[in-house]
């Protein structure tokens, strides 16, 4: 159980913003698709109705499986990253229209000299294949989808043990 501390974090950040929409969209702060009222604006603290929702779903505690909990709570019976793509959405647009009009370079490319010694100590091919055949474009879209990607892989690797 090496990884039971990174595994629980991943699915507690993608749980918090799961809940985070479904309460907000409850008491009215977010509504989907109205730009005057976005999810990342949205503030339930000390909100009746937000609480009434936490407490009946943290007064089930492990009598019934988390996925029906979740569904019953929120509506969605499964892990899904789209409620933090949301969040971040505004974020996101900013940067790459930033990164466009200061022309920024996203990424890192590798001509085969970086850290050359490293590399082929641990046995792994410097010239040709793997390492300069690699994409070299890397940005915000590629680096969320990895993180979803691992932690779908992750709570799916849980389960069939």
């Amino acid at each position: 159980m090496i990884y039971a501390f990174d595994c629980r974090y991943f699915v507690s950040t993608i749980l918090q913003f799961q809940l985070h929409r479904a309460l907000c969209a409850r008491t009215g702060q977010y509504i989907p698709g109205d730009p005057s009222r976005p999810l990342h604006k949205c503030d339930i603290y000390r909100n009746p109705e937000a609480g009434r929702i936490l407490t009946r779903l943290m007064s089930r505690g492990s009598s019934i499986p988390w996925t029906q909990t979740l569904q019953d709570a929120i509506g969605e019976g499964r892990l899904s990253g789209e409620a933090m793509r949301e969040y971040f959405r505004p974020l996101e647009e900013w940067l790459r229209s930033e990164n466009l009009r200061t022309g920024e370079y996203l990424g890192w490319s590798y001509d085969g000299d970086y850290c050359k010694f490293s590399i082929e100590t641990a046995g792994l091919q410097v010239y040709g294949g793997f390492y300069n055949a690699a994409n070299t474009h890397f940005d915000v879209t590629t680096f969320v989808l990895l993180l979803i990607t691992s932690t779908v892989v992750t709570v799916t690797g849980l389960r069939w043990r």
